[in-house]
């Protein structure tokens, strides 16, 4: 697939984190089937001898998991997602990428110096895309690392998708439970922007 590159012609939030933080608790029960953080679910463990720490966790998994009924085809739910020009409509205000598997994207925010980036890692178009993410450094305290979203697309009748998008591989509850605010307002935007002619259907 060729690489495209979009920016969204009208102004909106100065920066991602703002529209689902802001917008996101009061909107997201009209759009969000569900909502389940995996606070510290499936943690290896090993024991030490007193005076040295009783547990040290290994390993942690921390998932943001949203269901989002949408009155499109998924065909179309996919494309809001790989089409640059759909996607800073509701998304980032400017994008770049080359929507294959093991190519890349980068994406902006108007008044906002920081660039997220990230690798396509399945391609399945209308059922599967799975992507690396990757924030700015300052975006979390203790720095910036790798997490992975998965987003599947379930035609549930004609016309209509269950779309479920899980977040994976945060290393803290408040990184999993921040991101989960952000994408429950993209994902309100997501399906106004789905609602809007001639895309609807």
């Amino acid at each position: 697939m060729r690489f495209e590159t979009a920016r969204r012609a009208r102004r909106r939030a100065a920066w991602p984190g703002l529209l689902g933080i802001a917008r996101g608790a009061a909107l997201v029960g009209l759009v969000v089937v569900a909502a389940t953080p995996a606070h510290g679910a499936r943690a290896t463990q090993i024991l030490r001898p007193q005076g040295q720490g009783s547990v040290e966790i290994l390993q942690t998994d921390r998932v943001v998991r949203l269901v989002l009924a949408l009155p499109v085809s998924p065909e179309i739910a996919f494309d809001a997602w790989t089409d640059a020009n759909q996607l800073v409509e509701w998304l980032p205000h400017w994008a770049e990428m080359t929507v294959s598997e093991d190519e890349e994207f980068r994406f902006g925010w108007e008044g906002y110096d920081g660039v997220w980036q990230g690798r396509y890692l399945e391609v399945d178009r209308p059922d599967r895309l799975v992507f690396t993410w990757l924030p700015p450094a300052e975006v979390f305290p203790a720095g910036a690392y790798e997490s992975l979203v998965t987003l599947t697309f379930e035609e549930v009748e004609e016309g209509r998708t269950t779309m479920t998008l899980e977040h994976s591989g945060f290393r803290d509850t408040p990184e999993l439970e921040a991101q989960l605010q952000v994408w429950r307002g993209y994902l309100f935007a997501l399906r106004a922007f789905l609602l809007q002619p001639p895309l609807a259907q």
